[in-house]
């Protein structure tokens, strides 16, 4: 007799049984049982599968305990076919040699399928016995970890294990022992010490019902986990400076006023002045460079309770935690300027940067983040507004001044479309002849609420929100135009001249609007002078050079508007294709009186006349500015003492009189 396990007590592994042997297929089927109460709800079972089954009952002698049910099946040709069924022992006792063939090969399949899913899985399993030794391992263990097979069966899985993570693991072990599977992350250093981070799967091995060990899977996820680990930080972190950024600021800045509500606390805003300039010159590579530097020089200052952290772009911040005085904050944000205003150099050049700096105060200036960060915005834009290079503290009248320039900032939006614009003119006099030669075009802003808005307030507003570009293309459009109509009404040969901001000059499609102007209006180029201001041209020097040959090819005239205000002057101009020169108010408001400023004049209209560039002052208010001008060889004049800006009607009248406004 071949002998096998079973459970008969389980209707389902009789109907597996039944169905493997093919019981159904057999002419007739005896059953011969005890005849007990719980053999009858069997035999009753096994007759609802096969029909053709007839039941026996014996009687046994009262030592024969087993309670055996004996199975006997005729084939066709009448081969009877026993199956003696032992329930108490799970066991069946069979005459049936096919049976225990395809038993053993099913057993054999079954055992090849298991062992190709162990050896060929990518990931690394391993098995062990209830004590958590291993017994077995796969060939992507032995790759991965660096182990050879012999070396560690029968060795515990602990061993392998970094300490701090032997408790967790044996609890996980434990947990599987109970039919459970667990899954959880794991790192585990290999055979050369090297880390990597496993997501591990234990499964309970069950074999009869009974556990005889635990299979573990691990995935390689080191990949993943450095993965992670870069995009945390990233979305944390500034790459290039290693800072916190903005998000993580402003959760530490959370945190902190949660956290003590008693002591004061400053935000300090730091901007680096024209820094673009910077980028645009030298390229974004070196900005890099030099904002590194800048950091790692302004660490140096920081107190230790800081928090610093870079905004974005060349815009930082910092919190400092317990503030004791104000002068303190004064004290830190003067080292924090004076590190930012030590020469950075680039190959064997020096270069020099300055920062602005806004202040606010918690609780005085906010108690929540929101309006600390733009009270602290508030006072850096104040720094910026008066020059740069300079501390400020947020005040109640910033805030109003804030919203005003908001709202001035909606109106602006609106303007063009109004027609709220328009131009005056102001003359330009030849000082030999006495000729009106052409006009300055400056844009006025007629608002139907706020009234006259100074150009002085809205056109770095402009500036800022990119709205000058439409602007400055209505302007000069709307300049030509008139020009080209004094023209046709017998002013000969008269120039208008258009002020050009930074932003756009350096607008790519600035060429082709000045030609489109031109075209426009059917002014000669001849007639039109550009007039940029010296800080225009430095943002960029070669490609504003670029531009301005390009604009002397059409015919063009470039005036470099406000000469002498900007220190690196006279080290470019010889390089810059322009035609003429304004020298800066500045100098000839005190001419008279000033024996520097009549130096300088005089030697700018001397350096001028070398480099064959026209001379035009402005500012001239007084007769005798006027005079002196003259006897120093300037060529043209502009100003209050000539006329102030006139409306296109009021110029119309000053042409054909050729008499002073004043």
């Amino acid at each position: 007799m071949n002998i096998y396990t079973t459970d008969f007590q389980n209707i389902e592994t009789i109907q597996t049984f039944i169905s493997e042997n093919k019981l159904t297929n057999y002419k007739h089927v005896h059953i011969q049982l005890l005849l007990t109460e719980q053999n009858k709800e069997l035999v009753n079972k096994i007759k609802s599968i096969i029909p053709q089954a007839t039941v026996h009952t014996v009687t046994v002698k009262s030592t024969d305990k087993t309670n055996k049910i004996v199975l006997t099946c005729i084939t066709s040709n009448d081969t009877p076919i026993q199956y003696t069924i032992h329930p108490n022992g799970n066991l069946v006792e069979t005459n049936d040699e096919n049976y225990w063939k395809n038993k053993y090969e099913s057993l054999i399949h079954s055992e090849q399928k298991l062992r190709s899913l162990f050896e060929n899985n990518s990931d690394i399993v391993f098995a062990t016995d209830l004590l958590g030794n291993i017994t077995d391992v796969n060939e992507v263990f032995q790759r991965v970890l660096g182990y050879k097979k012999e070396d560690i069966l029968h060795k515990n899985a602990l061993h392998f294990l970094n300490e701090k993570d032997v408790k967790l693991v044996k609890s996980h072990f434990v947990n599987s022992l109970k039919g459970n599977q667990v899954t959880y992350e794991l790192n585990i250093s290999n055979k050369h010490n090297e880390n990597k981070t496993f997501l591990m799967k234990n499964i309970p091995i069950i074999v009869q019902k009974r556990k005889i060990g635990i299979f573990v899977i691990g995935k390689d996820i080191t990949e993943q986990k450095i993965a992670e680990k870069k995009i945390a930080y990233l979305a944390s972190y500034d790459m290039e400076t290693g800072l916190p950024n903005k998000w993580t600021f402003n959760q530490k800045l959370e945190e902190q006023l949660k956290s003590d509500k008693s002591l004061q606390k400053a935000i300090i805003v730091i901007d680096l002045d024209r820094f673009k300039f910077i980028n645009s010159s030298l390229g974004h590579e070196v900005g890099d460079y030099f904002l590194k530097i800048i950091v790692s020089r302004l660490k140096m200052v920081i107190p230790p309770e800081g928090y610093f952290a870079r905004f974005g772009g060349d815009k930082f911040t910092l919190l400092i935690t317990n503030v004791n005085s104000v002068d303190e904050v004064i004290q830190l944000s003067q080292s924090i300027l004076s590190k930012i205003n030590e020469p950075l150099t680039h190959k064997g050049k020096e270069y020099y940067v300055s920062a602005s700096i806004g202040i606010s105060i918690y609780p005085n200036d906010g108690e929540e983040k929101e309006s600390l960060l733009r009270n602290g915005d508030t006072a850096l834009n104040r720094a910026k507004q008066q020059g740069g290079n300079k501390i400020k503290f947020f005040s109640a009248d910033m805030n109003e001044q804030a919203l005003f320039k908001m709202e001035l900032e909606g109106y602006l939006r609106k303007a063009l479309q109004k027609n709220e614009f328009f131009l005056t003119y102001q003359p330009f006099i030849n000082f030999y002849t006495g000729k009106i030669i052409g006009a300055e075009s400056l844009i006025r802003w007629d608002h139907p609420k706020l009234g006259l808005v100074s150009p002085l307030e809205f056109i770095p507003l402009a500036e800022e929100t990119g709205l000058i570009l439409n602007i400055g293309n209505w302007v000069l459009q709307t300049a030509c135009g008139q020009a080209k109509r004094w023209q046709e009404k017998g002013a000969i040969d008269f120039t208008i001249s258009v002020n050009v901001s930074a932003v756009q000059f350096q607008g790519i499609n600035f060429v082709k609007e000045v030609k489109e102007a031109l075209e426009k209006s059917g002014l000669q180029p001849k007639y039109l002078k550009l007039e940029l201001t010296e800080s225009v041209m430095l943002q960029n020097v070669q490609y504003s050079i670029d531009v301005m040959k390009e604009l002397q090819k059409l015919g063009v005239q470039i005036s470099i508007d406000d000469f002498g205000t900007v220190y690196s002057s006279l080290s470019y101009l010889k390089d810059l294709p322009a035609n003429n020169l304004k020298i800066d108010r500045s100098f000839i408001q005190n001419l008279h009186a000033n024996t520097k400023d009549m130096a300088i004049v005089r030697a700018i209209i001397a350096m001028s006349k070398g480099l064959e560039l026209k001379v035009i002052a402005e500012g001239i208010e007084q007769q005798v500015q006027w005079q002196l001008l003259k006897e120093m060889g300037c060529d043209f004049a502009q100003g209050y003492y000539i006329s102030k800006p006139l409306s296109a009607k009021q110029f119309e009248t000053f042409l054909a009189t050729g008499s002073r406004t004043t």
